[in-house]
């Protein structure tokens, strides 16, 4: 080791950010009697070319500059951030901006708390440092931590000193450092916040966040050049969104284009396109390699937390919540809440509102590698085994809270941790909205990992996103998981799945695709014996039959449905759906009197709360065919408030529209007006193709709320 002045060394992590001038005069105001005798350090590093601007941050560090000396306290801040995110580079720019402002100087400590290749600075170490530079002799730099501690607070006391402490480990490190002061300024740097320092001296906490589009795009035209950005602005778009705004990362890449001018972006584009390959295009070798960066915040975890950082790498959702985070490491929640807790502080996840939890995508994508070679196969199995059944239990859950009479398949529990109930439906809905994108997600990964559950897990989505109006998210669910159930033999799964697929290209308006899905269902369900499913389809299909405007075989579909219901010992799946479909093709072909016979008796039957409020627009459409249109406006609003209040979306503007004909039927345009564009706001959120009918519908009335109107 070298004397112990030679240790205040520079951060070897080349950062991104640039500074602006700071604006505004700034004093310093505090005891004079600096005597030019006094050893003057000037110990900050060098600062960096390309260098984007951090205004929001450099003015926070300049406010806190103006009220030093201004008590009788010492001002600390510190900045933090994830690894590669500039923290050592803004500081170091900012500081030379404001050196002038310290007349006694400033002492400057790479404080070493994530290098590989040493061990993090002693305080005692750093103190005989800044011993030296402040003119005392190495030989008289007393022997304990505490003696130099206590000269160094006597040499700077009176002094104006700017104090940079990079790359600290923890508050233990730092508190030692701390001069008494009040004419002194210290900025502390670290990848883990140092909430120690904030809660019990004070300090101003600052934390780095990522660049933004533009901020990494002149990153990059620092780097590279405006013109050959210009010739490429795809590829520079697709470069800032692979290294998601980490100033380490464009560097890199913006380095390597920079050597090689004839390179295509194109080319490196491509190379981050695939995650697995990102951290490799990254990887520049020794210690400024992306891997090399992440693996020093990585190595300081604890085993706990370092365990659940790799398996959080096995998700593919945009987010995780504490229940599913739990599942995954297999604990109990306030255990998995504190190790959590362990990665946001050292900057390697983030904390979002209602307890969600997050990674930059280059983390995850270093966590997802870390996993696949630290752990077993059988550990990220048996971890994703767990999640799955958190989510498909859950998702169980939330089906018999908003669907009790739903029928699914009873579930042998493995895990009780793993179960969550609701008590109320908004409660399942809430959770249903925030986890859904995860429960498709994990659809996917149990296919890929062969896991049996993963097709049922798919299956009960069905309902939830049915009810939400997440129709594409249906259809792909349920495409992943008939390809899983197919994979593992599962036929019982295989059938439902192709009826849930069906479902989607029923609401897509695709009747080809769903009605050849159905009858593949029915064949399946039929060599299975399961003719109560195999009703089921025969109803579907005449639903199908129904939209079309094939009345007749719908009501032949139908009735081929009630037949087999009627059989003996044949278990009924949804009590009165044939009867709702039945009924209002019979309205179409003129008999009334047996179509509002058997809506009325889908009703009373019914105890489906989905079902009832299909069956509810079928009889206001009946009302509204025999000409009761008072009856078929009042009907309609019955449909519209009771779909509102179980939470189906799309129902509710299907029922809106419906609403819309029967009030300008009656002649009240504003009324129309008034439901269609509330069926229209809905739609357009959805995505629907039943948007741009209700478009129609509003134009039309638009050119001419005189005429009469028929929807056709």
């Amino acid at each position: 080791m070298g004397s112990p002045g030679s240790s205040n060394s520079a951060s070897g992590a080349e950062n991104v950010v640039q500074a602006q001038n700071v604006h505004g005069d700034v004093h310093i105001h505090g005891p004079a009697g600096s005597s030019a005798s006094r050893a003057v350090p000037r110990q900050l590093p060098a600062t960096v070319r390309h260098f984007i601007n951090r205004t929001v941050e450099q003015d926070a560090l300049t406010t806190l500059l103006k009220g030093t000396g201004s008590d009788h306290t010492v001002l600390v801040s510190t900045i933090d951030g994830l690894a590669g995110v500039g923290k050592s580079t803004l500081v170091v720019q900012w500081a030379h901006q404001v050196r002038e402002q310290f007349p006694d100087g400033e002492l400057y400590v790479n404080l070493r708390g994530f290098d590989p290749a040493a061990e993090p600075m002693a305080p005692a170490e750093a103190l005989a440092g800044f011993l030296t530079a402040l003119g005392v002799a190495p030989e008289a730099v007393p022997a304990t931590e505490e003696a130099r501690a206590a000269q160094f607070r006597t040499l700077v006391h009176g002094r104006r000193l700017l104090l940079v402490l990079d790359n600290a480990r923890d508050a233990e490190q730092v508190l030692p450092l701390l001069p008494g002061s009040p004419g002194c300024l210290v900025i502390v740097t670290s990848r883990q916040r140092l909430d120690g320092l904030v809660a019990h001296h004070g300090a101003q906490r600052l934390a780095l966040t990522t660049l933004t589009r533009d901020e990494g795009r002149q990153l990059l035209a620092r780097y590279l050049g405006s013109e050959r950005l210009a010739e490429a602005p795809e590829d520079v778009e697709a470069l800032l969104e692979h290294c998601a705004g980490l100033p380490l990362a464009l560097t890199l890449v913006a380095v390597q284009a920079a050597a090689e001018p004839d390179l295509p972006l194109e080319e490196l584009a491509a190379e981050l396109r695939d995650e697995r390959d990102r951290l490799d295009a990254l990887d520049v070798g020794g210690r400024t390699g992306i891997r090399a960066v992440f693996s020093w915040s990585y190595r300081t975890l604890s085993p706990e937390a370092a365990r659940l950082f790799r398996l959080l790498g096995l998700p593919t959702s945009p987010d995780i919540s504490l229940r599913a985070a739990a599942a995954l490491a297999g604990e109990d929640q306030r255990r998995v809440r504190r190790t959590l807790a362990e990665l946001c502080r050292a900057h390697l996840l983030t904390r979002r509102a209602g307890d969600r939890y997050v990674f930059h995508d280059l983390l995850r994508a270093y966590a997802r590698e870390r996993v696949h070679t630290d752990d077993t196969d059988e550990n990220r199995t048996t971890a994703l085994q767990r999640l799955l059944d958190h989510y498909l239990y859950t998702t169980y859950a939330a089906n018999q809270r908003l669907a009790p009479v739903r029928v699914l398949p009873k579930l042998d529990y493995t895990d009780e941790r793993l179960c969550h109930d609701f008590d109320t439906n908004d409660e399942a809905l809430a959770w249903w909205d925030a986890e859904h994108a995860s429960v498709l997600a994990t659809i996917r990964l149990a296919v890929t990992f062969r896991l049996p559950r993963g097709p049922w897990l798919a299956h009960a989505a069905t309902y939830p996103f049915k009810l939400r109006g997440q129709i594409d998210e249906l259809k792909a669910s349920s495409a992943e998981g008939l390809k899983g159930a197919q994979e593992i033999g599962d036929r019982s799964a295989q059938a439902r799945l192709l009826i849930d697929l069906s479902t989607a290209h029923i609401f897509r308006r695709e009747p080809d695709a769903a009605i050849r899905y159905q009858r593949s269902a029915a064949e399946l369900f039929a060599r299975l014996g399961e003719r109560g499913w195999v009703a089921n389809t025969r109803t579907v299909i005449a639903r199908i039959f129904l939209d079309l405007g094939r009345h007749a075989d719908a009501a032949a579909s139908a009735r081929q449905a009630l037949q087999i219901e009627d059989e003996p010992d044949i278990k009924v799946f949804d009590p009165g759906y044939a009867d709702a479909v039945l009924g209002l093709a019979l309205a179409h072909l003129g008999d009334f009197t047996r179509a509002f016979g058997h809506l009325q008796h889908a009703l009373e039957i019914s105890s489906d709360q989905f079902l009832r409020g299909y069956t509810l627009t079928n009889l206001a459409s009946a009302h509204l065919l025999a000409g009761n249109t008072d009856n078929a406006v009042h009907t309609y609003r019955q449909a519209v408030e009771h779909r509102r209040a179980i939470g189906h979306r799309l129902g509710e503007a299907t029922s809106l529209n419906k609403l819309g004909e029967a009030l300008h039927a009656s002649g009240d345009a504003e009324g129309a007006r008034e439901a269609w564009q509330a069926s229209l706001a809905i739609l357009d959120a959805l995505r629907h193709p039943d948007a741009e009918p209700v478009r129609t519908h509003l134009n039309i009335l638009d050119a001419s709320t005189s005429e009469p109107y028929s929807s056709g």
